[in-house]
């Protein structure tokens, strides 16, 4: 509860920090934040934390414990006392002795990574949850959540690398294990989407789908692995490769940033909870995500019309006469379609349709 006028104004000043971040904030008619994401942010923040996360920075910036503890005038022990349960539950960035609010897509999903939030404070998970599901859906946050302010997609879907014709060039960001290859430091989470659902208890794809198998990489994967939290784990460049391929194998789509370089997480979607999968699916934004530039094709000399990339395929994108035939309006060029193909009669082409932001 908003108890005050004063903490309502650290709440938004909290909030109006993050303008600038990727993925902004929720916001009503006049641009203010809405109340529901303030009330969200309360149950991170009571007013004596609030008061000191609205001086910070947000993440990747940082301030060290004896600038903030100038700013806020409290001695630095009992400063980095105060800062100690948020910072264990990720809802302040603590690493070392430097301290960060965190950006918004930690704020969104941190609620539902850590093991400590949703099953140590479950009833306030919950809640999370279901605030979040207001303002993601209700109140139109998704299109902020899935474009930027010029339209462009903030994701882009990713092309299994067992699936791709060998002899085609691809660009480093077009498919999964290039993503893995750029990096060293690696950290499995709990699918927030996922989880998300669960806890509101509208999860459809509950005996489908396992929950661990989201992949946050580089800074932001240290950045979590420092929180110790027990559900959180590190793993090698050949364990992440064979996570995304089983992830793949059950019918899970790959996702990242859409952008060349400094890539911050590698997703395994399903078409029901994710929040950028479902504005194809459930919110009707053609332009939730960026497509990958490969397309199925079909080998009609080996192709049977078994119907087995027709189950697959969660976009419509399939129809089976004769043969498989793949519309490429609708085929996003996950290549789910191709990896479980028994007959081997499908393969990712390279398909010329999106300009990755930052490639040259």
């Amino acid at each position: 509860m908003i108890a005050s006028e004063e903490y309502k104004e650290d709440l938004i000043k909290i909030a109006k920090k993050l303008e600038r971040s990727s993925q902004s904030y929720p916001k009503d008619e006049n641009g203010e934040p809405t109340g529901t994401y303030l009330e969200y942010l309360s149950l991170m923040y009571n007013p004596k934390i609030a008061e000191i996360v609205k001086e910070l920075p947000v993440f990747p910036g940082t301030m060290s414990i004896v600038r903030l503890s100038k700013k806020v005038n409290i001695n630095k022990s009992k400063l980095a006392e105060m800062l100690e349960e948020p910072a264990k539950r990720g809802f302040v960035i603590n690493i070392g002795k430097q301290y960060a609010q965190p950006m918004p897509l930690f704020i969104y999903d941190m609620p539902f990574i850590l093991k400590k939030n949703y099953e140590d404070h479950k009833e306030e998970a919950i809640k999370f949850a279901e605030l979040s599901h207001h303002f993601y859906e209700k109140e139109g946050y998704y299109k902020t959540w899935q474009n930027s302010r010029k339209g462009t997609p903030r994701m882009r879907v990713l092309t299994v690398s067992e699936e791709i014709e060998p002899e085609r060039e691809i660009l480093p960001i077009e498919e999964v294990y290039s993503v893995i290859d750029k990096w060293d430091d690696f950290a499995v989470i709990p699918c927030p989407c996922r989880m998300r659902a669960g806890l509101e208890g509208i999860r459809e794809c509950t005996d489908k789908y396992p929950i661990h198998n989201c992949i946050l990489i580089g800074p932001i994967a240290k950045a979590v692995l420092a929180m110790d939290d027990p559900i959180i784990r590190e793993a090698s460049k050949e364990e992440i490769k064979n996570l995304t391929r089983e992830a793949a194998e059950i019918g899970l789509v790959h996702c990242t940033d859409n952008r060349a370089e400094n890539t911050a997480i590698l997703c395994a979607c399903c078409e029901c909870c994710c929040g950028m999968l479902k504005g194809l699916t459930r919110l009707d934004n053609p332009r939730a995500i960026a497509r990958a530039n490969f397309i199925s094709k079909v080998d009609e000399e080996l192709c049977v019309a078994c119907g087995t990339c027709l189950e697959r395929c969660k976009f419509e994108a399939i129809t089976i006469n004769d043969k498989a035939e793949i519309n490429p309006d609708k085929c996003i060029g996950c290549g789910l379609c191709a990896v479980t193909c028994p007959e081997k009669a499908l393969t990712m082409v390279r398909f010329e349709r999106e300009m990755i932001p930052g490639a040259i």
